[in-house]
């Protein structure tokens, strides 16, 4: 669902369980610059499409948190593409700093959809949200966890326990089954988090 914008707020008409589109938009004013650039890179061809993955989705979720840099999943045919990406930044000047380039001062994380079909997925049925008048993606509550059990890292257990209150778990369980390695350990690592084992 897009968020209208609403003069007064800037923020848009905020639906009863869009609290987090208001969590997104307090965390950092640079973020509508970077879904600005985001969406120009897709203009310009040199992304086929994207979704905004990590800690911002965490957010937007409904999930406080303070993150760092911004989780770009990106749509990408190869290699070669991916350094295009890089190469475009280098001449435009962006600081480039380990795996972050910066955007309106924002360090962004590019994750290309060829490291997993499950990333593709993510990507193809993400949310449309608006903020600040700028239309952008989101990952999926259920995609999230998902991606969230495949990194696994202490944090990621934290917010996968707190997210899958609110998570359609049939939908979860067909993603899970869809995209699980042939021991099922993502199933295995949800139930380890809620408890079942």
């Amino acid at each position: 669902m897009a968020i209208k914008d609403n003069e007064q707020f800037g923020l848009g008409e905020l639906p009863a369980d869009a609290i987090s589109e208001l969590h997104l938009a307090q965390r950092t004013s640079s973020l509508p610059n970077v879904l600005i650039e985001l969406n120009d890179l897709v203009g310009l061809g040199i992304i086929g499409d994207y979704a905004i993955g990590g800690g911002y989705a965490v957010i937007y979720h409904g999930i406080p948190y303070s993150t760092f840099d911004l989780d770009v999943l990106v749509v990408l045919g190869s290699d070669e593409d991916f350094q295009t990406l890089y190469n475009h930044y280098q001449r435009k000047g962006n600081k480039i700093e380990d795996v972050y380039i910066y955007i309106a001062d924002m360090p962004v994380q590019f994750l290309p959809n060829y490291i997993s079909p499950l990333f593709n997925n993510a990507i193809k049925e993400a949310q449309r949200i608006e903020l600040n008048g700028v239309p952008s993606k989101v990952v999926r509550l259920e995609y999230l966890i998902a991606l969230l059990l495949t990194a696994f890292r202490p944090k990621d257990k934290i917010h996968v326990s707190e997210l899958v209150q609110s998570a359609d778990m049939s939908m979860l369980n067909e993603i899970l089954r869809r995209f699980d390695d042939g021991e099922y350990l993502l199933s295995k690592r949800l139930k380890e988090i809620l408890g079942n084992p």
